[in-house]
C-alpha cells in the first residue's frame, strides 16, 4: 500500500460493481469541473501499459451547427457520393 500513501484522498476512487459492469464513481466536485452532465459522451483512451484511463468529453455541436451540416451535405450530396469509394 506504499503506492498510494503518497496520493491525496480526494483524488482516490474504488471500483464497483453496477449491474453487469464496473464502474468508477466522479464526486461531484470532479463532475462540476468537467462540466459533465447525465448522458454526456466521452472517448475513453487506456495507456499501452493498462495503467491509467483518459476520458476527453465529446463537445456537444449546437443545433446550428448541425442544420449547417446537413445542408453542406446536401448541396454536396453528389460529389460526396462519387468520393464515398475514393
Amino acid at each position: 500500500m506504499d503506492y498510494i500513501a503518497n496520493y491525496d484522498k480526494d483524488k482516490m476512487a474504488k471500483v464497483f460493481k453496477s449491474g453487469n459492469s464496473e464502474a468508477i464513481r466522479l464526486t461531484k466536485k470532479d463532475a462540476e469541473l468537467l462540466d459533465l452532465n447525465p448522458g454526456d459522451q466521452v472517448i475513453k483512451e487506456i495507456s499501452p501499459d493498462g495503467m491509467s484511463i483518459t476520458y476527453k468529453k465529446i463537445p456537444k455541436i449546437s443545433q446550428e451547427t448541425k442544420k449547417e451540416i446537413a445542408n453542406i451535405l446536401d448541396e454536396d450530396a453528389d460529389l460526396i457520393w462519387a468520393l464515398k469509394d475514393l
